[in-house]
Protein backbone atom coordinates (compact mmCIF):
# COMPACT_ATOMS: atom_id res chain seq x y z
CA UNK A 1 0.00 0.00 0.00
CA UNK A 2 1.23 3.36 -0.75
CA UNK A 3 0.65 6.80 0.23
CA UNK A 4 -1.16 8.99 -2.55
CA UNK A 5 1.19 12.48 -2.37
CA UNK A 6 2.58 15.33 -4.38
CA UNK A 7 5.70 17.07 -3.51
CA UNK A 8 6.15 19.20 -6.34
CA UNK A 9 5.17 22.13 -4.99
CA UNK A 10 7.98 21.97 -2.71
CA UNK A 11 11.36 24.03 -4.41
CA UNK A 12 13.73 23.54 -1.51
CA UNK A 13 15.50 20.53 -2.19
CA UNK A 14 16.91 19.81 1.20
CA UNK A 15 13.33 20.12 2.43
CA UNK A 16 12.08 17.94 -0.15
CA UNK A 17 14.59 15.76 1.29
CA UNK A 18 13.55 15.85 4.46
CA UNK A 19 9.89 14.99 3.90
CA UNK A 20 10.57 12.10 1.73
CA UNK A 21 12.44 10.80 4.83
CA UNK A 22 9.37 11.69 7.20
CA UNK A 23 7.13 9.75 4.37
CA UNK A 24 9.43 6.48 4.31
CA UNK A 25 8.66 6.08 8.13
CA UNK A 26 4.79 7.18 7.45
CA UNK A 27 4.22 5.12 4.52
CA UNK A 28 5.81 1.84 6.60
CA UNK A 29 3.20 2.66 9.31
CA UNK A 30 0.46 3.00 7.22
CA UNK A 31 1.80 -0.33 4.88
CA UNK A 32 1.89 -2.36 7.95
CA UNK A 33 -0.48 -0.70 10.69
CA UNK A 34 2.04 0.00 13.00
CA UNK A 35 2.99 2.47 15.53
CA UNK A 36 6.10 4.70 13.94
CA UNK A 37 7.96 7.42 15.15
CA UNK A 38 9.62 10.00 13.05
CA UNK A 39 13.19 12.76 13.54
CA UNK A 40 12.25 16.13 14.28
CA UNK A 41 10.49 18.56 12.12
CA UNK A 42 10.29 22.15 11.39
CA UNK A 43 6.20 23.73 11.03
CA UNK A 44 6.96 23.70 7.28
CA UNK A 45 7.81 19.92 6.48
CA UNK A 46 5.14 18.65 9.76
CA UNK A 47 2.11 20.89 7.89
CA UNK A 48 3.05 18.80 4.70
CA UNK A 49 3.06 15.29 6.52
CA UNK A 50 -0.15 15.90 8.36
CA UNK A 51 -1.60 17.21 5.27
CA UNK A 52 -0.24 13.65 3.62
CA UNK A 53 -1.39 11.46 6.66
CA UNK A 54 -5.14 13.68 6.27
CA UNK A 55 -5.90 12.52 3.13
CA UNK A 56 -4.69 9.17 3.53
CA UNK A 57 -6.89 9.08 6.75
CA UNK A 58 -3.84 8.06 8.75
CA UNK A 59 -3.65 9.61 12.59
CA UNK A 60 -0.38 11.80 13.72
CA UNK A 61 0.36 12.95 17.18
CA UNK A 62 3.29 15.58 17.06
CA UNK A 63 5.23 16.16 20.58
CA UNK A 64 8.33 18.53 20.62
CA UNK A 65 8.57 18.71 24.50
CA UNK A 66 5.49 21.84 24.25
CA UNK A 67 2.94 22.63 22.25
CA UNK A 68 4.94 25.56 21.15
CA UNK A 69 8.05 23.96 20.39
CA UNK A 70 8.59 24.55 16.61
CA UNK A 71 10.62 21.08 15.97
CA UNK A 72 8.54 18.10 16.22
CA UNK A 73 8.12 14.64 16.02
CA UNK A 74 5.48 12.73 14.75
CA UNK A 75 4.04 9.84 16.15
CA UNK A 76 1.62 7.56 13.83
CA UNK A 77 -1.09 4.75 14.16
CA UNK A 78 -0.77 4.73 17.91
CA UNK A 79 -3.40 3.19 19.93
CA UNK A 80 -2.97 4.65 23.24
CA UNK A 81 -2.58 7.89 24.55
CA UNK A 82 1.36 9.30 23.69
CA UNK A 83 3.47 9.12 26.24
CA UNK A 84 6.23 11.75 25.24
CA UNK A 85 9.05 10.19 27.20
CA UNK A 86 9.04 7.08 24.78
CA UNK A 87 10.33 9.17 22.84
CA UNK A 88 12.33 12.48 23.37
CA UNK A 89 14.34 13.83 25.99
CA UNK A 90 14.68 17.16 28.03
CA UNK A 91 18.21 18.31 28.39
CA UNK A 92 19.23 20.91 30.63
CA UNK A 93 22.54 22.70 31.72
CA UNK A 94 23.31 25.80 33.41
CA UNK A 95 25.85 28.46 31.78
CA UNK A 96 26.99 32.18 32.03
CA UNK A 97 26.83 33.60 28.62
CA UNK A 98 25.98 31.13 25.61
CA UNK A 99 23.61 31.65 22.80
CA UNK A 100 21.62 29.49 20.24
CA UNK A 101 24.53 29.35 17.55
CA UNK A 102 26.96 28.94 20.21
CA UNK A 103 25.08 25.38 21.64
CA UNK A 104 24.00 23.91 17.98
CA UNK A 105 27.13 24.32 17.00
CA UNK A 106 28.41 22.10 19.60
CA UNK A 107 26.24 19.59 18.92
CA UNK A 108 26.90 19.17 15.37
CA UNK A 109 30.24 19.23 16.66
CA UNK A 110 30.20 15.96 18.09
CA UNK A 111 28.53 14.65 15.00
CA UNK A 112 24.98 14.32 15.51
CA UNK A 113 22.20 15.16 12.89
CA UNK A 114 20.13 17.97 13.03
CA UNK A 115 16.73 15.84 12.67
CA UNK A 116 17.59 14.36 15.88
CA UNK A 117 17.48 17.61 18.12
CA UNK A 118 14.88 19.86 18.56
CA UNK A 119 14.28 22.71 19.99
CA UNK A 120 16.80 24.87 21.77
CA UNK A 121 16.06 27.32 24.10
CA UNK A 122 17.93 29.63 26.40
CA UNK A 123 16.16 31.20 29.29
CA UNK A 124 18.42 33.55 31.30
CA UNK A 125 20.92 31.00 32.71
CA UNK A 126 19.70 27.49 31.85
CA UNK A 127 19.04 25.77 28.44
CA UNK A 128 17.26 23.57 27.65
CA UNK A 129 17.47 20.85 24.09
CA UNK A 130 14.68 18.48 22.84
CA UNK A 131 16.12 15.17 21.65
CA UNK A 132 15.31 11.82 20.36
CA UNK A 133 16.10 9.59 23.29
CA UNK A 134 18.45 7.23 21.10
CA UNK A 135 21.18 10.00 21.56
CA UNK A 136 20.19 11.85 25.03
CA UNK A 137 23.11 9.74 27.10
CA UNK A 138 25.70 10.54 24.23
CA UNK A 139 25.19 13.84 24.61
CA UNK A 140 24.86 13.85 28.63
CA UNK A 141 28.51 12.65 28.84
CA UNK A 142 30.10 13.98 25.60
CA UNK A 143 28.59 17.55 25.73
CA UNK A 144 30.88 18.95 28.38
CA UNK A 145 32.53 22.14 27.30
CA UNK A 146 30.49 24.96 25.19
CA UNK A 147 33.20 28.01 23.69
CA UNK A 148 35.16 28.67 26.65
CA UNK A 149 32.44 27.41 29.25
CA UNK A 150 32.71 24.11 31.41
CA UNK A 151 28.92 22.51 31.76
CA UNK A 152 27.48 19.62 33.25
CA UNK A 153 24.05 18.64 31.13
CA UNK A 154 21.44 16.73 32.96
CA UNK A 155 17.85 15.37 32.59
CA UNK A 156 15.25 18.04 33.28
CA UNK A 157 13.17 16.64 36.34
CA UNK A 158 9.92 17.83 34.55
CA UNK A 159 10.21 16.42 31.14
CA UNK A 160 8.77 20.14 29.25
CA UNK A 161 10.29 22.91 27.81
CA UNK A 162 9.98 26.13 29.13
CA UNK A 163 8.86 28.65 26.70
CA UNK A 164 8.41 31.26 26.88
CA UNK A 165 5.47 33.37 25.02
CA UNK A 166 6.50 35.29 21.83
CA UNK A 167 6.94 38.96 21.83
CA UNK A 168 6.93 41.32 19.37
CA UNK A 169 7.29 45.03 18.31
CA UNK A 170 4.75 46.22 15.86
CA UNK A 171 5.53 48.21 12.98
CA UNK A 172 3.24 50.44 9.88
CA UNK A 173 5.17 50.68 6.77
CA UNK A 174 4.52 51.71 2.71
CA UNK A 175 5.13 49.27 0.11
CA UNK A 176 5.06 49.49 -3.74
CA UNK A 177 3.70 45.56 -3.36
CA UNK A 178 4.03 42.42 -1.48
CA UNK A 179 6.64 41.16 -3.64
CA UNK A 180 9.53 39.25 -0.92
CA UNK A 181 12.58 41.86 -2.06
CA UNK A 182 10.32 44.89 -1.15
CA UNK A 183 9.09 43.20 1.76
CA UNK A 184 12.37 42.42 2.97
CA UNK A 185 13.85 46.01 2.75
CA UNK A 186 11.12 47.45 4.33
CA UNK A 187 11.95 44.92 7.17
CA UNK A 188 15.17 45.58 7.39
CA UNK A 189 15.89 48.75 6.53
CA UNK A 190 18.00 47.92 3.12
CA UNK A 191 17.81 48.83 -0.21
CA UNK A 192 15.86 46.92 -2.54
CA UNK A 193 19.12 45.38 -4.58
CA UNK A 194 20.46 44.92 -0.72
CA UNK A 195 17.32 42.24 -0.14
CA UNK A 196 17.61 40.98 -3.63
CA UNK A 197 20.96 39.46 -2.82
CA UNK A 198 20.18 38.59 0.41
CA UNK A 199 16.89 36.39 -1.10
CA UNK A 200 19.01 35.58 -3.46
CA UNK A 201 21.74 34.08 -1.07
CA UNK A 202 19.16 31.64 0.33
CA UNK A 203 19.10 33.22 3.45
CA UNK A 204 15.23 33.75 3.76
CA UNK A 205 12.29 31.64 4.62
CA UNK A 206 8.84 31.92 4.38
CA UNK A 207 6.89 30.27 6.70
CA UNK A 208 10.18 27.97 7.33
CA UNK A 209 10.48 26.97 3.59
CA UNK A 210 13.37 28.80 2.05
CA UNK A 211 12.31 31.00 -0.53
CA UNK A 212 15.00 32.58 -3.30
CA UNK A 213 12.73 34.29 -6.07
CA UNK A 214 12.66 37.94 -4.70
CA UNK A 215 9.23 38.38 -6.79
CA UNK A 216 7.53 35.89 -4.95
CA UNK A 217 4.23 37.87 -3.80
CA UNK A 218 3.85 37.01 -0.14
CA UNK A 219 0.46 36.33 1.36
CA UNK A 220 -0.65 38.41 4.64
CA UNK A 221 -0.09 36.72 8.11
CA UNK A 222 3.42 35.09 6.95
CA UNK A 223 6.39 34.94 8.90
CA UNK A 224 9.13 35.86 6.84
CA UNK A 225 12.80 34.64 8.60
CA UNK A 226 15.99 36.90 7.73
CA UNK A 227 18.97 34.82 8.50
CA UNK A 228 21.33 37.51 10.95
CA UNK A 229 18.13 39.92 11.24
CA UNK A 230 15.42 38.44 12.87
CA UNK A 231 12.07 37.10 12.18
CA UNK A 232 9.12 39.30 11.18
CA UNK A 233 5.18 38.99 10.60
CA UNK A 234 3.89 40.53 7.74
CA UNK A 235 0.09 41.01 8.80
CA UNK A 236 -2.04 42.73 6.46
CA UNK A 237 -2.65 45.09 4.14
CA UNK A 238 -5.13 48.20 5.47
CA UNK A 239 -5.28 50.51 2.82
CA UNK A 240 -3.91 52.04 -0.03
CA UNK A 241 -2.29 55.23 -1.13
CA UNK A 242 -3.21 58.12 -3.84
CA UNK A 243 0.14 56.74 -5.71
CA UNK A 244 -1.07 52.90 -5.16
CA UNK A 245 1.45 52.22 -2.66
CA UNK A 246 0.48 49.70 0.29
CA UNK A 247 -0.14 50.42 3.98
CA UNK A 248 0.87 47.35 5.97
CA UNK A 249 1.16 46.51 9.30
CA UNK A 250 3.87 43.98 10.48
CA UNK A 251 5.77 42.57 14.02
CA UNK A 252 9.17 42.10 14.63
CA UNK A 253 9.29 39.18 16.87
CA UNK A 254 11.83 39.82 19.40
CA UNK A 255 12.07 36.57 21.02
CA UNK A 256 11.80 33.09 19.49
CA UNK A 257 12.88 29.70 19.81
CA UNK A 258 14.95 27.57 17.66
Amino acid sequence: MKLEYNLNFISDKSKKSSIKKALTILERSYARNTEESSLFLDPFEQKVIANIAEKNNIELDFIGGNDLAERKIFVSSSYYEVDQSDYISILEFDHENLSHPDVLGALMSLNLDRENIGDIVINDNICQIAVLNKISNFIRFNLNKIKRESISVRIKEKQNLDIKPLTYIDHRGFVASTRLDILVAEFINLSRSKAKEIIKSKNVKVDFEMIDNPSRIIDENSMISIKKYGRFIFEEITGKSKKGNFHITYKEIRWYIY
